[in-house]
């Protein structure tokens, strides 16, 4: 620590600086006066115990205090804390007081025309959900932000798809709402499971992000199946099929081998499921499209589809092979 008398002119200008008397000082700190007048004249130090109290009645940081003088870097920090407080709050309250100035001119707007509530749901849900995205409801909390951001926004728009079918007359909520469910858990799940469960789930994390993304897959089926007849049993076989590269990447992702090796199978798994799948829907849904796999690279007018599927699977074959090279490599030199 700094001299006492260095250490009491600081304290006497930081006191001065907050308009504060030796005495107001002294109560804050529930301290007497003549103890603050002290430490001014330079006669003592405050009691190690006070020295939090006395930073934060003098807004100063501790090694301020301690040396007597402004911490130039400090006080740049805590003002551009300060702005971004503001900027933040502007923001928040500015985008709020739009979206309930919105609210307001919709619901007269809409009695004052149809004499009651028509398109006033519509819009309100709409807003609700505008809201929950920007500026989000996720200041009002310091932990779960990721949980309560996708959280509240798949809940807010449930509740859009849900007002407009009923407004609207319409019957597509299932569909909506459970293909919604669908991409946030592919954009989401990854994110939340690191956060909430990677450490029960280790290396199988992986493994239980595309096991949860196909659950939901397989539930949005039947939902579909509402909607639009097709064959519950054909769709989940052509889901089964696709799933396939998934399921090998996952099992790569916990066997304990070389990157390049686990590469180099999924890479070759995903070409070759891709080239075979149109061949595997066709015979599910009992349809001859033998024509789709004719190769032909001087007539790509009708054989397109051939030509780009034995490209790709060459594509990937090849590059497995290069991964599975590179692999070896590294092993043996290891």
């Amino acid at each position: 620590m700094t001299d006492k008398t260095t250490f009491g002119k600081f304290i006497r200008q930081k006191r001065i600086e907050k308009n504060l008397t030796q005495k107001e000082l002294a109560d804050i700190l529930f301290l007497s006066e003549s103890a603050v007048s002290k430490w001014e004249m330079g006669k003592s130090y405050p009691d190690i115990t006070l020295i939090p109290d006395l930073c934060k009645a003098l807004d100063v940081s501790e090694r301020e205090l301690i040396g007597g003088a402004n911490d130039t870097q400090y006080r740049k920090l805590k003002e551009d804390a300060r702005l971004y407080h503001r900027i933040t709050e502007t923001f928040f309250w500015g985008f709020t007081g739009a979206y309930l100035l919105a609210l307001v001119v919709c619901l007269i707007c809409d009695l004052a025309i149809h004499k009651r509530l028509t398109f006033f749901p519509i819009v309100f849900a709409s807003l609700l959900t505008a809201f929950t995205f920007i500026p989000t409801c996720v200041r009002f909390t310091k932990k779960h932000k990721l949980a309560l951001f996708a959280g509240s926004t798949y809940l807010s728009m449930t509740i859009l798809f849900l007002t407009c079918c009923v407004c609207l007359h319409q019957n597509w909520f299932g569909n909506a709402a459970m293909g919604t469910l669908l991409g946030y858990a592919v954009v989401f799940g990854p994110f939340l499971l690191k956060k909430y469960a990677r450490e029960r789930l280790g290396k199988w994390t992986l493994p239980v992000y595309f096991a949860v993304c196909c659950a939901v897959l397989f539930l949005l089926l039947p939902v579909v199946r509402m909607y639009t007849p097709f064959s519950i049993a054909n769709a989940s076989l052509i889901t089964l099929y696709g799933a396939i590269p998934f399921a090998v990447i996952a099992l790569m992702h916990v066997l304990p081998c070389s990157r390049l090796f686990k590469a180099a199978v999924d890479v070759f798994v995903t070409g070759g499921t891709v080239y075979g799948g149109q061949y595997v829907i066709n015979k599910i849904l009992g349809v001859d499209r033998s024509a789709d796999y004719v190769i032909n690279f001087f007539d790509w007018a009708h054989c397109t589809n051939g030509n780009v599927y034995i490209i790709l699977l060459s594509v990937c074959t090849a590059l497995s092979v290069v991964l599975a090279i590179a692999g070896i490599v590294r092993t043996r030199k290891s």
